[in-house]
């Protein structure tokens, strides 16, 4: 939808948007809302005690802590696209806004509870972090649509499947992409817990955290660019990306430097953040400079591609690296004693992605693209 609105909105057809819009919220409903059910039904039968490799928490409270965590991810996914309607509108610092003010609104109930309640609630942890973001989300759709984006309220009149062709073809390539995404970098902790134990777990996400800082700061300057390329793109501005390309390159060795520094101070920043509790081995915390300094590199590139809607190699290749980080996780995991064979397994795939996507940017700004390489 961020891409198509962004389209409409170029060419100035607000009733185009409203329909795009309507029809993506009464899709979204649709295929979430089986999603939640079959998840719903499905749930009872897991033993989450075996799946994260634990058993200081009950398993009563962990099928309490998936349910309520799922159900409101779910949630957000739908409630989440007045955030897409924003960035769409160039408006991204709004939708930023709302994740850290959910952020910050979940920190302050969980001090407080800290403080009035004698012992934590896994479940009603869970319950403040995700519904958090979600009422915020609610809140701010109300008033959008109320408001500023009344052209654009979601409407039954205004849902015409027909467009779904266009919607759902480029969204099912980006969901495969977020699926894949998922899979790469959000199962690490659980091989990790299985291969090592659950305290490597907390080493790792402490090499993680720390080089996350300039990565995030990078994401944030980088979210409008996606719509922003869709606009020029679709108005052929290939001038206005031509420069712009350059001057995030330029950027981006900005943030190689930063990353540079912080390798040698990391031992002392790690002391101070958590003392001699936790000890983080010097290889883990380059390997995981490098990873970070190739999600940098690759940034401005993955941004345009998606902007431009040009996917068909993007998947191809992630499938790919899919197939190649289980590998990986075989290989490596069972060959490291300690977190590295997994972040090394994640490496795997981002090679493609440091050699490929350059490439084929490259070769659209220079309107040479063809075959696969513009589908």
């Amino acid at each position: 939808m961020r891409n198509k609105l962004t389209e409409a909105n170029a060419k100035g057809d607000r009733e185009l948007g409203r329909k795009y819009v309507s029809t993506t919220y009464a899709t979204l409903i649709c295929i979430f809302s089986a999603v939640l059910f079959v998840f719903h039904i499905v749930n009872p039968f897991i033993n989450w005690n075996t799946v994260l490799n634990t058993k200081t928490i009950s398993g009563h409270d962990l099928y309490l802590l998936t349910s309520v965590v799922f159900t409101f991810f779910i949630i957000r996914f739908i409630v989440q696209l007045i955030g897409i309607i924003y960035i769409a509108d160039h408006k991204s610092s709004i939708n930023n806004f709302i994740t850290a003010s959910s952020n910050l609104l979940s920190l302050i109930v969980i001090l407080i509870l800290m403080k009035f309640t004698a012992q934590g609630n896994l479940a009603l942890l869970g319950s403040i972090v995700t519904v958090m973001p979600v009422l915020l989300f609610i809140f701010l759709s109300i008033y959008a649509f109320n408001n500023k984006y009344r052209y654009l309220k979601p409407s039954f009149k205004a849902i015409d499947f027909k467009l779904n062709k266009g919607v759902t073809s480029l969204g099912a390539k980006f969901f495969l992409l977020q699926i894949i995404s998922i899979v790469l970098y959000s199962t690490s902790s659980v091989f990790i817990s299985q291969l090592y134990g659950p305290k490597e777990v907390v080493v790792y996400n402490l090499a993680f955290k720390y080089f996350q800082l300039p990565t995030m700061v990078n994401g944030i300057i980088m979210t409008p660019l996606w719509s922003a390329v869709t606009d020029a793109y679709v108005k052929d501005d290939f001038e206005w990306l031509k420069k712009t390309m350059k001057r995030l390159n330029m950027l981006t060795v900005i943030f190689f430097s930063v990353i540079l520094v912080m390798i040698p101070l990391s031992n002392y920043v790690f002391k101070l953040w958590v003392g001699d509790k936790v000890h983080v081995p010097m290889h883990l915390t380059i390997l995981m400079a490098l990873y970070n300094a190739m999600a940098i590199y690759l940034a401005p590139y993955s941004f345009f591609i998606n902007g431009t809607g040009k996917l068909k190699l993007t998947m191809l290749y992630s499938i790919a690296g899919v197939i190649l980080y289980f590998a990986g996780i075989y290989i490596f995991g069972n060959y490291f004693k300690d977190s590295t064979g997994v972040l090394i397994a994640i490496l795997i795939p981002y090679v493609l992605s440091v050699i490929i996507q350059p490439y084929q940017s490259k070769r659209i700004l220079a309107k040479k693209a063809t075959g696969i390489l513009y589908e």
